[in-house]
């Protein structure tokens, strides 16, 4: 089966925060720990021990290992799937409304990863 892909996917591990909106009882965003399996300029696919909704909105931190920088983005959730007993794959798609993100994932999948860590918030 062909796959319909705007963006050529790198296989590749990389640290992401996910944020959780805070509770009631504390205002204080939670963080879920993941990791990316494979990631293009469009999305990316994540490994997770918590299952997110298809539709979902989150505010992540990619923590990019070849080019040692950070950039945070909002990504929509476009599938989930359990792979074993408590663990998840989630295939998310970027909003990209500020280009410095698109520029330093640009350089991260197909520069040559020398520049020094950067954070970029969107």
């Amino acid at each position: 089966m062909r796959e319909n892909r705007k963006d050529k996917r790198v296989a590749e591990e990389n640290r992401v925060a996910i944020e959780l909106p805070g509770t009631h009882s504390s205002a204080e965003p939670r963080i879920v720990n993941a990791l990316t399996k494979d990631i293009s300029l469009g999305g990316a696919r994540i490994l997770t021990d918590r299952l997110f909704e298809v539709g979902s909105s989150l505010r992540m931190t990619l923590c990019l290992s070849k080019s040692k920088q950070l950039v945070k983005v909002r990504a929509d959730v476009r599938w989930n799937r359990m792979i074993d007993d408590g663990l998840y794959e989630i295939g998310v798609e970027f909003e990209h409304g500020i280009p410095n993100g698109v520029l330093v994932l640009i350089n991260h999948l197909y520069g040559k990863g020398q520049n020094g860590p950067t954070a970029v918030q969107t």
